[in-house]
């Protein structure tokens, strides 16, 4: 900007310089409706740097005008208030309705007169978000960032993993879901979505690690968070099994809490493994172990 400025100044100073080395200053002659009006060329840039700097002022007034906050300033940029929390009930209801593309349009369009900026740019992102519409959202959430207040900046987070899981942005998501782990360790959303970031990618040990946070808050219901143990336990085994060594494997399951050594359903799925990776005695130890189990529940 500076450099803008020296420039146009040395250009000024050329056009006034220039002449009164030579002489003269030139002349400058208009005509127009019968008038003819002559002066010097120095006469006319002043006249025409103060046109420049008349115009500047204007602008500068009505620029305020049309961006502060009063009254006028919102009728000058069609920006009522009013208009903007009707807009924003209707798309509540649309949205409740599951019409989450006409929502997301009346979520956009009572951000124009809206309070609260941000939070109808991120309510139009995530019905987007839910309707798949990923491009729009990506553009919803670009404009909720350029009002985000330190305040908002979670739920704007919240939003933003939501977009990754959905285009499998899965490193970006997993980096803010970890900083969010350790800043909100007992936020039910946030252990909601990194469980389904760590299934989605296959980190069935991060599930597990994850799922007595999961049951302190109570995530979902205790027979849905069994439900997710037991899928967890099972994918984790089958991923030992195939992907190391048998050492690894067994070192693993004796060092899971006895509730879980104990488990029927986790001992029939490790002595099946242990057979197909051909560790038999393993195996027949564990089902030993279960026909015990076994005939304890029918005494």
């Amino acid at each position: 900007m500076i450099r803008i400025l020296i420039i146009f100044l040395v250009l000024v100073g050329g056009f006034f310089l220039g002449p009164l080395l030579q002489g003269h200053q030139g002349s400058a002659v208009f005509e127009f409706a019968n008038y003819r009006v002559s002066m010097s060329f120095n006469s006319f840039m002043i006249l025409e740097l103060i046109g420049l700097l008349c115009l500047y002022l204007i602008y500068c007034i009505f620029n305020k005008i049309f961006n502060s906050k009063t009254t006028l300033g919102n009728w000058l940029r069609l920006k009522s208030p009013k208009k903007s929390i009707k807009r924003l009930e209707q798309a509540q209801f649309l949205l409740l309705e599951g019409d989450y593309q006409q929502a997301a349009k009346l979520f956009t369009k009572s951000a124009k007169g809206a309070k609260n900026t941000t939070l109808s740019y991120l309510l139009a992102a995530q019905a987007q978000i839910d309707n798949d519409e990923l491009i729009q959202a990506n553009q919803s959430l670009e404009q909720a960032a350029r009002t985000c207040q330190p305040k908002e900046i979670f739920a704007f987070q919240l939003v933003q993993i939501r977009l990754q899981l959905k285009n499998h942005e899965y490193t970006a998501a997993r980096i803010v879901l970890e900083q969010l782990l350790n800043e909100k360790p007992r936020n039910v959303e946030v252990l909601r979505l990194a469980d389904q970031l760590y299934y989605e990618t296959g980190d069935y040990q991060a599930v597990i690690d994850l799922l007595p946070a999961m049951y302190k808050a109570k995530a979902y219901n205790e027979s849905q968070l069994d439900q997710f143990k037991q899928v967890a336990y099972i994918a984790r085994i089958k991923q030992l099994s195939t992907d190391c060594d048998t050492q690894t494997l067994t070192k693993w399951w004796h060092a899971q809490p006895r509730a879980i050594l104990n488990n029927m359903t986790y001992q029939k799925a490790m002595a099946t493994y242990l057979n197909q990776i051909g560790q038999n005695s393993e195996a027949e130890k564990l089902l030993k172990s279960i026909n015990k189990l076994e005939q304890k529940e029918r005494t």
